[in-house]
């Protein structure tokens, strides 16, 4: 197989998912929803992320085959954003954007297994990071290309057919990842069972985006569902540091995302900023994050990882009472460092709550609790979305984001709550 050229279908792939990210919520807004709708849009996408991420791991277990889930996934993309500009309803949106997760869990599923199944156990963590990368800079140049699309065409033939003219483009994106992957993905000639490397592969899939979709995408599948309900009925051989963890993350991940999920509607309805300059905010937050994670490998090293988590949650708690204040107190200039504080607590935040879900797992059980981990964040985006969207609707945007801003506060003593020393390298 040509390992190093079909990371390039997913590189296409995650453009695709990049440029999206902010058109979905700005199509919304444009048809006259609001930050209700834009909630339920996000919520039920993660729901089905949950869920068809199970049905795909089950699938892909079964058959043992990854080229025709990845094949089906980008198709998926390209047939959903090709039939974007007919879309004149947000009902007719929400069903889009479940297909649309559907179809994209089907090859994240599947594509570090496949890096798995191809190379030496060895050059794992490097071919991994390698794909990382390869997604990384597709995300990025997705935002650009979204920021560039939206600001050459909306001035000339209006917002609406702007967007429309959009998904058009990252539907030929789609195709053209498809094209790469049927030409370039190919069964790997052994297949390793999944379950012999269910750690390794979820611990993998670090280097998650913050984002209203999809997140987290990572390897549901290697979960049991019925995992997640012992777990709240409080039989769990996890044990109470790590059980009062994921009670703390789970607390975390809804006040991000009662913010996150509102951001675009808030700058274009409350602050009235145009499309190309809310993808600009987007790609300036997510080139952030990604660089940030050099200082958080860093800081992890030189103060530990609950410091570390703590000192994210503390200014994240503070940059969402600011954004409470975008539009009053403050100005449109405090959005860029918003938006930036944003980015570089994410990259901290995430590094160091993985680690210390891997250390505190028992032996054995380190893939399943990181896949508890992975189920409680999408679960926390789930609420997080219906819940920031109602009370933005009901009482204004400044209701979601100072509550954002309290239930970060209140999980901070919670993970920083320590039962027994974590192993502090990183």
């Amino acid at each position: 197989m040509r390992q190093k050229h079909w990371y390039w279908s997913f590189f296409a792939a995650n453009s695709v998912a990049g440029a999206a990210s902010p058109l979905l919520p700005l199509y919304v807004y444009f048809l006259g929803g609001g930050p209700r709708e834009v909630g339920q849009l996000a919520s039920v996408a993660s729901a089905v992320g949950v869920l068809a991420s199970l049905l795909w791991g089950r699938l892909s277990d079964r058959t043992q085959r990854r080229r025709p889930m990845i094949v089906f996934s980008f198709g998926g993309l390209a047939l959903a954003y090709a039939a974007f500009p007919f879309l004149n309803q947000i009902s007719h949106l929400l069903y889009l954007n479940a297909f649309v997760s559907l179809a994209w869990m089907a090859s994240v599923t599947v594509a570090v297994l496949l890096i798995m199944e191809s190379n030496p156990r060895a050059d794992w963590e490097q071919q991994i990071g390698r794909f990382n990368v390869y997604s990384g800079l597709g995300w990025t140049g997705g935002l650009a290309l979204g920021a560039a699309w939206t600001g050459l065409l909306l001035p000339l033939v209006g917002e609406g057919w702007g967007l429309r003219s959009l998904g058009v483009g990252i539907s030929g994106l789609a195709v053209c990842a498809t094209v790469l992957a049927t030409l370039w993905v190919r069964e790997p000639p052994l297949h390793i069972s999944a379950r012999s490397f269910r750690g390794m592969a979820i611990t993998a899939g670090a280097l998650l985006y913050e984002r209203f979709r999809y997140a987290p995408a990572h390897l549901y599948h290697l979960l049991s569902p019925m995992q997640l309900v012992r777990f709240l009925q409080g039989r769990s051989p996890l044990g109470p540091d790590l059980a009062l963890w994921y009670y703390g993350a789970l607390l975390a991940f809804t006040g991000f995302s009662m913010v996150f999920v509102l951001l675009p509607v808030f700058l274009r309805s409350v602050l009235e900023w145009p499309s190309e300059l809310v993808y600009a905010a987007y790609l300036v937050h997510h080139a952030i994050s990604v660089l940030a994670f050099g200082w958080a490998r860093r800081a992890v090293t030189r103060w530990g990882h609950r410091p570390a988590v703590a000192l994210a949650l503390l200014v994240r708690g503070v940059a969402f009472v600011g954004w409470a204040g975008v539009g009053t107190v403050l100005g449109g200039w405090a959005v860029p460092v918003l938006f930036g504080m944003a980015g570089v607590t994410w990259s901290y935040f995430q590094l160091a709550s993985t680690a210390v879900v891997s250390r505190l797992a028992p032996p054995g059980l380190k893939g399943q609790s990181l896949g508890m981990y992975n189920a409680l964040a999408g679960l926390g985006n789930v609420i997080g979305a219906l819940t920031g969207g109602y009370l933005a609707d009901s009482f204004g945007y400044q209701a979601p984001f100072l509550a954002g801003a309290a239930l970060v506060i209140l999980a901070l003593p919670i993970l920083l709550v320590e039962g027994r020393p974590l192993a502090e390298e990183v």
